[in-house]
């Protein structure tokens, strides 16, 4: 694949998730794809390290019976070889309470026979706490 047909698959991907649009993007996955989500179990409790295509499908289900996603901002998108790195400002609505969700996401994709075999998303995970919970955070001062 030419890093202008990954680049391509990284903001169809993004505008089909953002459109509600699962059929097509659940396409773009490989059926042995890994999928990785680091962000706190609280904010949203699912497995945060899935193998294969059905696996995936029943978290993704399982996040949008917690949240409605309102949007993911695409801020930089680089593709090197098979991989693409994204930088993304993330929208959520949590259903349970209403409240809206804004934080950054680093995720990191790779590509393989045009379709999607690895996914690693990291969240700016202190931020999203904060939010899930509706409520500062208070730390220890660590330095004067």
């Amino acid at each position: 694949m030419t890093p202008e047909e990954i680049h391509k698959l990284v903001r169809l991907s993004y505008a089909a998730y953002d459109g509600g649009a699962r059929e097509a993007i659940f396409d773009l996955f490989d059926d042995d794809i890994e999928w990785r989500m680091f962000c706190p179990p609280e904010a949203l409790p699912f497995p945060n390290r899935i193998q294969g295509k059905a696996e995936v499908l029943k978290a993704i289900q399982k996040i949008d019976e917690l949240v409605e996603v309102l949007g993911n901002d695409l801020e930089v998108v680089v593709v090197e070889g098979d991989r693409a790195a994204v930088i993304c400002d993330r929208r959520l609505r949590q259903r349970e309470t209403g409240r809206v969700m804004r934080y950054k996401v680093a995720a990191f994709h790779r590509y393989r026979n045009n379709r999607l075999i690895e996914y690693m998303a990291f969240a700016d995970s202190f931020d999203m706490m904060q939010q899930a919970l509706g409520r500062t955070i208070e730390l220890q001062k660590s330095f004067p």
